[in-house]
């Protein structure tokens, strides 16, 4: 009998935990909502990041030294570490940037606890000091970048205004604006404009333009020789 009794009370006390984090979590929300009334923010793993107006974070997705810029989101289940977003950026699921390098070169192993007197994924570290700098360089994501699902960027990557990075592909340098990537590791597949198109596009700086004068100019959004016109 008493093992049935401390049964029930165990899945009472667990029940009790398990409403007291919802609550928290909701709390949470709530105080983002309140800093960030334009935004949609349904998840909590946010540490030490900054967004603009109108973005959107769905849920799952965790987010560690981010700036996000006006009118970007981020799909679930991605992961985000130590990357500047522009405007107008659209990142879609199980995408991950930004990860931690391991040493490939010289070092016997690359497990962590070799060069790191503390990591994470180590229970125990081996050293007390650190002899290789494992920590995860910024990430440059510039202005209507599209990223595909579970696409993979290390880190320490620029990807250009207007890129394009296909599903699945993994980004290992640079990618200049208007390219469409993809692959692994990923190349230039094709660009979305011609060169003069291009230039036109990155001297507008539209995604700066003031809301209303983007709503006004919707139609010629949906055509680049249109847009063209009324840059000219």
């Amino acid at each position: 009998m008493s093992n049935i009794i401390s049964s029930i009370y165990k899945r009472i006390c667990e029940r009790r935990a398990r409403i007291k984090e919802a609550q928290r979590n909701a709390d949470t929300l709530r105080m983002l909502a309140e800093k960030n009334p334009t935004c949609k923010v349904m998840t909590i793993a946010l540490t030490d990041v900054v967004m603009g107006e109108y973005v959107a974070i769905i849920p799952g997705a965790v987010l560690n030294k981010v700036n996000i810029s006006d009118f970007s989101y981020i799909s679930n289940d991605s992961v985000i570490n130590n990357v500047d977003i522009g405007k107008f950026c659209s990142i879609g699921p199980h995408v991950q940037i930004g990860l931690a390098p391991h040493p490939s070169r010289v070092f016997v192993s690359t497990y962590p606890a070799f060069y790191s007197n503390f990591n994470g994924g180590c229970p125990m570290n081996f050293r007390e000091d650190k002899i290789f700098d494992d920590s995860v360089p910024k990430t440059k994501i510039s202005n209507d970048v599209w990223i595909g699902s579970h696409v993979i960027i290390p880190g320490g990557i620029s990807i250009g205004t207007g890129a394009i990075v296909a599903a699945g592909a993994v980004v290992v340098k640079n990618v200049p604006p208007y390219a469409v990537v993809g692959g692994n590791p990923a190349k230039v597949i094709r660009y979305r404009f011609s060169e003069a198109q291009m230039e036109v596009l990155l001297a507008s700086k539209w995604w700066d333009w003031p809301t209303e004068k983007i709503c006004r100019n919707l139609d010629e959004f949906a055509d680049i020789e249109k847009f063209k016109e009324i840059i000219d």
